[in-house]
């Protein structure tokens, strides 16, 4: 099967970053909490991922961030079938997110997030296929589930309206995942899970994701301020091409490890 380097890490890109509140215990469970951080990621396919947060306030209820993010990779490696390092630009990611604090029991926080997205259209195996880049632009909005009604997981559903080019050919589309999760003892350790469905079509595009990942994340140090991040995403990505070549994408069991430092 022919295999595209466009895998639904990309568009997991549109999910919200995991962030936590200035003046309280750092808590990078909650996603309605902004912190500023940093952060360097290694993939199991040799990507190397690094981001960075500020944050700030417009009122007592009404907190922000804003986010950056930028991925390299080694696209000779990937044409030949293997993982090793490099600095071939592969996607990148900027935004927006505001949360808003509510006098409301059972949703007591939202956010919505604006996210501009890029991917390279001829990263890793699709080096030399004349592909033009992917260029989305996202607004989303999550909440967060009173874990009183919830069994004491913490709950957020997501939903984000895309629209831009994929490959240079106008499209627009939606996302949908339900983040969950749950706090491992008392030293701050949780594990986080969610599934993921992603969708943007045009006249002579598609692209189609569906993956579920999980997150294992614990702090190293007492105060918090260093944590240690683990993923795995189980998923694939179909797209079809402005030429007409529809590709389906290998189901692909990818992993992640990661530093986050708290400011």
């Amino acid at each position: 099967m022919k295999k595209l380097l466009l895998t639904s890490s990309i568009l997991a890109a549109m999910s919200f970053p995991v962030l936590a509140k200035e003046s309280e215990i750092i808590d990078p469970s909650d996603l309605t909490r902004v912190y500023t951080q940093a952060a360097v990621f290694v993939t199991s396919d040799a990507d190397v991922r690094v981001s960075s947060t500020f944050t700030g306030a417009w009122s007592e209820d009404i907190s922000f961030a804003g986010f950056v993010e930028g991925v390299v990779g080694n696209d000779k490696s990937k044409q030949e079938g293997k993982d090793s390092f490099g600095l071939d630009y592969q996607k990148s990611r900027a935004q927006y997110f505001q949360v808003h604090t509510l006098d409301n029991p059972f949703m007591p926080r939202v956010g919505i997030s604006t996210d501009l997205i890029h991917q390279n259209g001829e990263a890793g195996t699709a080096k030399g296929s004349g592909l033009d880049d992917t260029t989305l632009l996202s607004v989303g909005a999550l909440a967060l589930i009173n874990p009183e009604y919830t069994m004491g997981a913490m709950m957020f559903p997501n939903v984000a309206y895309t629209t831009g080019k994929v490959f240079g050919e106008s499209a627009d589309g939606y996302m949908l995942n339900m983040f969950v999760t749950k706090p491992l003892g008392e030293t701050g350790a949780f594990i986080q899970m969610w599934p993921e469905y992603f969708k943007a079509t045009g006249d002579v595009v598609e692209m189609e994701s569906k993956s579920f990942n999980v997150m294992f994340n614990a702090p190293l140090k007492q105060n918090r301020s260093h944590w240690l991040m683990t993923k795995l995403e189980y998923g694939s990505a179909d797209v079809t091409t402005p030429s007409g070549d529809s590709i389906e994408g290998d189901v692909e069991l990818k992993a992640e490890i990661g530093m986050k430092w708290f400011f």
